[in-house]
């Protein structure tokens, strides 16, 4: 002010130079009224070009995109830094109408063709603006191109996802276009690409050339490393790639770190980096999501006190209550999975914007505690919903075991909302799932029949989670020709496509069958886990084909290091009572026992013993033996397991036997122990 008053009193008020040279003064004093002021005072005519553009340049980088785009359109020699200038405002509010009125100002004025720094900022406008596809279109048009050029179009395409499409430009860039020379930036772009890819090959080229350009020092370029490399859950070359960032930039790197960590499920590590660290305060301020990883954190490992602190420091620090959603979202969600549903309605009741975000983790939260009521009274409360809303209450009753309300939700989100809100793969693998549970085919195709006009409305294929969701639902019906031939039809086929396949066989008693798409899956080199085996045991187990199930069950733990569940277990002893070896089902189960004593117990709860305990008796009642039948029952009924069940099977074990005494007392125990039975249930879909 004192500078500009003696402008006034020496008359130079008027003088453009020292004009320009004040305005940009105010400017940087984030005094926009004040400089605006000082632009109107100066005549029309005696506006220079210099500061038309400082004014412009002030409301663009004050992020004021329309003040700026309205003093641009009356620039009468609009200069390329101007032009540059009103381009990154429209970038930066992300609005498409703003960035096509500009190019077509630009286009009119003839400014695009003649100069390269205004047709890269139109290039960079429309990436920003998420019109990657208009973006390429000026760039295809550029008769010169820079290396800023090349990055704004790659950048634009790896932010947005097109990772093919951004490792593809930087192949033209440096295999077709081989005068255009390479920065930092161009390698960011493309690790970025190759991060969002998982593909880790591509990256370990990209790793290649950057360290033979000499860009292995450059702190950007390591920290995109180090997060292509935890993307594709390499773990120890990521470490290896934060080992060679400096000290100034120790703070990005710990939050690249710790958002790579939490990405791979590595909660413990997380939290040992904050601990360690002692920059959680510097991390909030500069990248406020890291905070939502270290909740995220707190959350799987159920720490709740660790969760309430970091709560606290954020009001502390003034972060919490700005609206961020990256901060208020994951602490609904950790007071959640802590299973302190009141806490997280306490965050979100204060919140004084809700975005559908909040709502969305507020009813996951319900539904994750079991409150399925308030979870609907909330959903039914939300202002907008969204296709996450609707799936995660469809999927909240299906996992609940009320497929039949979820499928009645499914339809209303198809008669309410059809024209506004579509389901994605998620919500129809929801509702398919809902339709296996109920052995509905009738629905369930109706589902498929609209799954197969989505893809064509959208002009892609079913994802893979779709496709095995089909499998299932045919299978689980009793249709596996069409279940097959689903399965047959996949592009793109993973394990969870295979064991969907092998468990539909398996179900129906089609031992062979089942296992000849487990054969078939391991020569393509496809690895089963788990629930495969299972479902293959429970095959040959059904169908009475012992060997070949004790031939699977050994490839299980020496071929794939696959640890036996109770499952797997329940499964071999099912096969060798079905075979009447007792006493070789008797031996492996002790064994067991023996390992339970020195501290080796196998992988299952402590309840799903019952199953393993349970096969055996059965098939003691199969084969009448009262000697094996009588221990079994007694290791049972001393660890409660299948009370009820257990006096039966031992009831009927004596029955066989003729030993009607037994039978008496055991019948006289189980009413003096006041055990009842529970009635069975079972369902049918009519219609």
């Amino acid at each position: 002010m004192t500078s500009h008053a003696r402008l006034l009193k020496l008359g130079l008020d008027r003088d453009p130079i020292t004009t320009t040279q004040l305005l940009q003064f105010y400017a940087r004093a984030a005094s926009l009224a004040a400089a605006r002021r000082l632009f109107d005072d100066i005549p029309f005519a005696a506006r220079d070009p210099p500061l038309w553009t400082a004014i412009i340049s002030a409301y663009a980088r004050s992020h004021h995109p329309l003040p700026a785009f309205r003093l641009f359109s009356l620039m009468p020699r609009p200069n390329p830094f101007a032009s540059a200038s009103v381009a990154r405002a429209a970038a930066a509010h992300s609005d498409p109408f703003l960035a096509c009125s500009l190019h077509a100002q630009f286009l009119s004025r003839g400014l695009l063709h003649s100069n390269v720094v205004v047709a890269t900022s139109v290039v960079d406008m429309y990436s920003k603006c998420d019109d990657l596809e208009s973006s390429h279109k000026v760039f295809d048009e550029m008769p010169e191109r820079n290396v800023v050029t090349w990055n704004s179009l790659l950048s634009g395409y790896a932010n947005a996802g097109m990772g093919v499409l951004a490792l593809e430009l930087f192949y033209r860039m440096r295999c077709v276009e081989i005068q255009v020379s390479v920065d930092g930036f161009t390698i960011s772009s493309t690790l970025t690409a190759c991060a969002g890819l998982g593909d880790r090959r591509s990256g370990v080229q990209v790793h290649g050339f950057l360290v033979a350009a000499g860009l292995g020092c450059d702190p950007v370029v390591l920290n995109s490393l180090a997060n292509m490399y935890f993307r594709c859950g390499d773990i120890q070359c990521a470490e290896r790639a934060m080992e060679d960032s400096g000290e100034e930039d120790r703070v990005i790197s710990r939050i690249v770190m710790i958002k790579g960590y939490a990405f791979n499920e590595l909660f413990a590590d997380v939290l040992w980096r904050i601990h360690s660290g002692n920059l959680f305060v510097e991390m909030s301020i500069v990248d406020p999501s890291v905070v939502g990883s270290i909740l995220t954190a707190c959350s799987n490992l159920r720490l709740l006190h660790l969760g309430r602190q970091i709560h606290g420091l954020l009001i502390t620090m003034g972060i919490y209550g700005m609206n961020h959603v990256v901060l208020e979202s994951p602490l609904i969600n950790m007071y959640s999975k802590c299973s302190s549903t009141e806490e997280a309605r306490a965050v979100f009741s204060s919140l004084s914007e809700r975005h559908a975000s909040h709502w969305n983790s507020m009813i996951t939260g319900y539904i994750h505690n079991g409150l399925l009521e308030e979870a609907y009274e909330l959903f039914d409360e939300m202002p907008e919903k969204n296709v996450i809303s609707w799936t995660a209450m469809i999927s909240g009753y299906v996992q609940s075991g009320s497929p039949r309300e979820g499928l009645r939700l499914f339809a209303r989100l198809y008669n309410e909302c059809k024209s506004m809100i579509q389901g994605n793969c998620f919500t129809f693998a929801t509702a398919l799932n809902a339709c296996s549970s109920l052995a509905a085919l009738c629905p369930g195709k109706q589902i498929h029949a609209q799954v197969l006009r989505t893809a064509a409305e959208h002009g892609n294929t079913d994802p893979v989670v779709i496709q095995t969701a089909l499998v299932g639902m045919y299978s689980r019906s009793g249709d596996l020709d069409y279940a097959q031939r689903v399965f047959d039809r996949m592009g793109h086929k993973n394990v969870i496509s295979w064991t969907s396949m092998i468990t539909g066989y398996s179900a129906h008693g089609l031992c062979h069958q089942a296992i000849e798409v487990l054969e078939k899956m391991m020569s393509m080199d496809f690895r089963p886990n788990e629930v495969t085996f299972i479902a293959v045991l429970s095959a040959c187990s059904h169908c009475g084909m012992l060997d070949e199930g004790l031939y699977y069950f050994s490839l299980m733990r020496n071929k794939y290091g696959i640890t036996p569940t109770c499952d797997h277990y329940s499964c071999v002893i099912d096969m060798l009572v079905r075979a009447g070896k007792l006493e070789e089902a008797w031996k492996l189960i002790t064994e067991l026992k023996e390992m339970e004593n020195h501290g080796k117990r196998i992988n299952g709860e402590e309840e799903e013993d019952g199953a393993v305990w349970g096969a055996l008796l059965g098939g003691c009642e199969l084969h009448g033996n009262v000697s094996i039948g009588s221990r079994v029952a007694k290791r049972m009924l001393e660890r409660k397991q299948q009370t009820s069940e257990t006096y039966i099977a031992l009831a009927n074990v004596c029955a066989a036997a003729g030993m009607w005494d037994e039978v008496y007392k055991i019948r006289e125990e189980r009413k003096s122990h006041c055990v009842v039975k529970e009635p069975g249930q079972s369902q049918i879909h009519i219609g």
